[in-house]
């Protein structure tokens, strides 16, 4: 009876070690796997692509307030100055008063060649004699503003709406062309923005658009650390003690840059990388259909070898 009963309890014992394994089995298989952290993993951020001018591109700054960017692109970006035509809309002594640190900015620019022109109104491009016949790669107006101090805000709006709308049909006939003029590359207009609130409700793309020959090649990321020196300024001019030091103003408003191109350019454009991409697809077919050839007549070989 003894030996029974210690039979009894080890069949019991076996059977409740075999229950528990198989619940801690279905609770493991329950539980969705996941991959442990490595807490010590550095983390990699992919730096952001560089600023979009090349030393070879004829630019034209339109509406510069203290010539910083127009400074730092010659000197920073380009380490030369003689193909940018800086501009602004103020004379030379108004501007000096509104921006104290403009006279330095504008001597080192034209140190490095670049060219300076006062009063040019970006909305009448072609007034400007200095800018008769000429062409460029890239036209960028950072933070276009009206400036005129209105407080109602869909007045406001409206005022920088009809800015933009001038602006993009003056600055078309001075963007460089392939087809219209045969010139080495197709003109892009740069137009820097804050993205919040009201400046998101200019619909720049949607005015672009409008024009009948403009069209949005793309949006990127104004980022001012990639501008060493630059310091943005407001329309109305610095202020000490009320305007912001810095970028400090535009940091937290997400700028960014809005790429326009010329319709007929982007159309070509894309219809050259549609082309490009079925060359290579017919390439791949190409190199595939030889593969199998080698393939078959590797298949014939050996059959006939084995017939002998």
């Amino acid at each position: 009876m003894p030996k029974i009963k210690r039979k009894l309890k080890t069949s019991l014992l076996k059977l409740q070690q075999e229950k528990k394994y198989r619940d801690k089995i279905s609770s493991l298989s329950s539980k969705p796997y996941s991959k442990p952290k490595n807490k010590n993993k550095p983390t990699f951020i992919k730096p952001p692509p560089p600023p979009p001018y090349k030393p070879e591109d004829k630019i034209l700054l339109l509406g510069e307030g203290n010539f910083s960017f127009a400074h730092s692109l010659a000197k920073n970006i380009l380490h030369a100055g003689h193909f940018i035509t800086a501009t602004c809309l103020d004379s030379k002594k108004v501007l000096n008063e509104k921006y104290e640190d403009a006279k330095d900015h504008i001597k080192s620019f034209i140190e490095y060649g670049g060219q300076v022109i006062y009063d040019v109104d970006a909305t009448q491009l072609e007034k400007c004699k200095l800018l008769k016949d000429k062409r460029f790669d890239k036209i960028v107006f950072n933070f276009p503003h009206a400036g005129l101090g209105i407080k109602d805000q869909d007045r406001n709006i409206l005022s920088n709406q009809k800015l933009l709308q001038a602006f993009f049909n003056s600055a078309i006939p001075f963007l460089t062309s392939k087809s219209l003029y045969s010139d080495i590359n197709d003109g892009e207009i740069h137009v820097t923005m804050k993205t919040v609130e009201p400046y998101n409700q200019w619909n720049i793309k949607q005015l672009a658009k409008s024009t009948g020959h403009l069209a949005i090649k793309e949006s990127i990321d104004f980022i001012p650390n990639q501008y060493p020196g630059y310091e943005h300024r407001r329309t109305l001019g610095y202020q000490k003690g009320k305007s912001k030091n810095s970028n400090d103003e535009i940091l937290s408003k997400k700028p960014k840059t809005i790429i326009i191109c010329r319709k007929e350019a982007l159309e070509l454009e894309k219809l050259q990388k549609e082309a490009a991409k079925n060359d290579d697809d017919d390439d791949d077919d190409e190199k595939q259909s030889v593969k199998n050839k080698k393939v078959n007549v590797g298949k014939k070989v050996k059959f006939n070898l084995n017939n002998f």
